[in-house]
């Protein structure tokens, strides 16, 4: 099982946990006529506070063993993923504090609760529900081959040369890159040329080592501003190298 999906999975548990939150929360405070011992509600929502902080910090911990151990840049969901992270220890932590020491602003506990739950939810959605849907909840095999055997920066990649590799590469850039590339020039479109790109010292945008190893990370992910295309096969990235190698 990939840490992405153990995550996901983690991150469904988080969710159920979020809408128990909210549901014995308005249960509590938001009927007149109580449908439910009051007491019990309480005793739930409190260790359904426990449990939701315990998986928290086991999402968090697989996430930052991952980043340690791959040294990657964080894409923009991962950013928002760490953002919403942050926030909701905070907020976790103004809530404690509002609950055991500064009683009096009570009131607003129901507000940070509720604050609680959506960015649960939007965290949820942007990181382990766009994993499930894309690799249609794990059974996506090309997806899953792709993740599998993504090469972590600094490992060699092999340097094809043979025409059927170039060719095939030339073909992906014309779907992927061309838009915003110009392959046989070094002018500035959307992105900057490609012309002779392995042949220079260093990459346009990054101004790291021209290397395919270089290369093929800037393909699955990007320095700046380009999108990202992490799933494709090792075999499609290292056959783009092998077309840009020949500009």
């Amino acid at each position: 099982m990939s840490v992405f999906f153990l995550k996901s999975l983690l991150g469904i548990g988080i969710l159920v946990l979020a809408m128990v939150a909210v549901f014995t929360m308005f249960e509590i405070f938001g009927r007149s006529e109580k449908r439910y011992d009051i007491e019990k509600l309480k005793k739930i929502h409190r260790a359904n506070g426990i449990l939701y902080f315990l998986l928290f910090l086991a999402i968090s911990y697989l996430c930052i063993e991952y980043i340690v151990k791959t040294k990657v840049e964080p894409s923009p969901r991962a950013l928002f993923h760490s953002l919403s992270a942050v926030v909701i220890i905070i907020l976790l932590a103004l809530k404690i504090s509002i609950v055991r020491i500064y009683r009096q602003f009570y009131n607003q506990v129901k507000i940070i609760g509720l604050l609680i739950a959506l960015i649960s939810f939007a965290m949820f959605a942007v990181s382990g529900g766009y994993y499930l849907l894309i690799t249609k909840f794990g059974t996506d095999r090309a997806f899953m081959e792709a993740a599998a055997l993504k090469k972590e920066p600094g490992v060699k990649i092999a340097l094809k040369t043979d025409p059927e590799s170039i060719k095939k590469g030339r073909e992906l850039y014309e779907t992927k890159c061309f838009f915003c590339h110009d392959a046989y020039s070094t002018k500035r479109e959307v992105g900057p040329g490609h012309k002779g790109i392995l042949k220079n010292p260093f990459l346009p945008v990054s101004k790291k080592p021209a290397t395919p190893e270089n290369v093929a990370n800037q393909i699955r992910k990007p320095y700046k501003d380009m999108p990202a295309f992490s799933y494709l096969l090792d075999e499609d990235v290292e056959n783009i190298v092998a077309f840009l190698n020949t500009l």
